[in-house]
């Protein structure tokens, strides 16, 4: 996909590369990729051996041999591979090392080594506004889906002939070109996302929603269960609910004048930063973003993740929980604390 276009004066464009073992290679391999180049060993730049790819110093490493190597005025970052939300040992996995690139890593490692422009995830359910918090000080615009993504994702054919035909635009314009190409294909939602002050007025809103719902917890707890349940969630996550639906449902369902506007803020702010979304008829409800929201504390930690309680590391580790009272509210709604 890389290589019908590949790089040209414009454009520059690289990739690390590791795959499952096969007869033809089983290193990981970096590319510089040219019109109609195959990845082929013999093609490649430079041999990184058997690299884990869940370790943020190959991520650190990789971003820094690019900037050096092909310094631009911009720069686009691909995350190609496993995603399950801002969830820790799922995302990028590397099955050799058993590894997983989390969040806090992809934070850490974007401390090093930014700013990426525009950050693209060809993986399934990142499109959360947790996976955003940790984007945001460093990118200005975000692509990803909420729900799984299959065997086309991006569509990079597309893609890079419309930035070397206009190797000038904005951040927001090429997330909008990157979000539309994966809607050409049989992929169910896609959502490009700006990172700027739009972005913080709709984290500002999410706090103030926070604050607004814990006050309504001992009039409401038991309404707000059916209430989140009611709004769309994605694939077999029924903690992933979209952002603007919950709101909008709770702003329908919920008599309380400061939850209720609250809430009206929470849908316009979501409004102002979706620079493009797009979902299959049977995805209605769905509006680019999603945000984790348990209904009981069963929802809070999936058993089968052996190294983390999940919740902790939502609270703990995720830029998203120090940005809002989100985390609070979830622990005063589900915990009671």
């Amino acid at each position: 996909e890389l290589a019908p276009a590949g790089s040209n004066e414009d454009v520059a464009v690289v990739a690390l590369a590791d795959r499952a073992a096969t007869a033809e290679w089983t290193q990981t391999l970096l590319f510089y990729v040219t019109q109609g180049m195959e990845a082929t060993p013999e093609n490649a730049l430079d041999d990184w051996g058997e690299a884990n790819m869940g370790d943020p110093q190959t991520l650190t490493d990789f971003i820094r041999w690019a900037k050096t190597t092909y310094p631009a005025e911009h720069y686009a970052l691909s995350l190609w591979n496993h995603g399950w939300s801002w969830r820790p040992d799922h995302s990028m996995r590397d099955d050799t090392d058993n590894d997983t690139l989390d969040q806090h890593e992809l934070e850490a490692v974007l401390d090093q080594v930014g700013p990426i422009d525009v950050i693209m995830y060809d993986a399934c359910q990142m499109a959360t506004i947790e996976n955003e918090a940790t984007a945001r000080a460093y990118s200005q615009a975000i692509v990803h889906s909420q729900e799984y993504v299959n065997w086309d994702g991006i569509e990079y054919e597309l893609v890079i002939p419309a930035l070397q035909e206009n190797p000038g635009m904005t951040a927001e314009e090429l997330a909008v070109i990157i979000n539309q190409s994966s809607a050409a294909n049989a992929e169910r939602t896609g959502s490009a996302v700006a990172l700027n002050e739009d972005w913080d007025a709709l984290i500002a809103a999410v706090d103030a929603w926070a604050y607004a719902l814990e006050a309504g917890l001992p009039a409401y707890r038991q309404h707000y269960v059916g209430t989140f349940r009611a709004a769309k969630y994605f694939w077999q996550d029924r903690t992933a609910r979209d952002l603007y639906d919950v709101a909008r449902i709770v702003k329908d369902r919920i008599d309380d004048p400061a939850i209720r506007t609250a809430s009206q803020a929470v849908m316009y702010a979501v409004n102002a930063v979706v620079l493009d979304e797009w979902h299959r008829q049977n995805l209605a409800g769905a509006h680019g973003i999603s945000i984790f929201l348990p209904a009981t504390v069963d929802d809070l930690d999936d058993p089968s993740t052996a190294a983390w309680n999940e919740f902790e590391y939502y609270r703990e580790y995720l830029a998203f929980s120090r940005l809002t009272h989100w985390d609070e509210f979830l622990d005063a709604f589900i915990n009671g604390n």
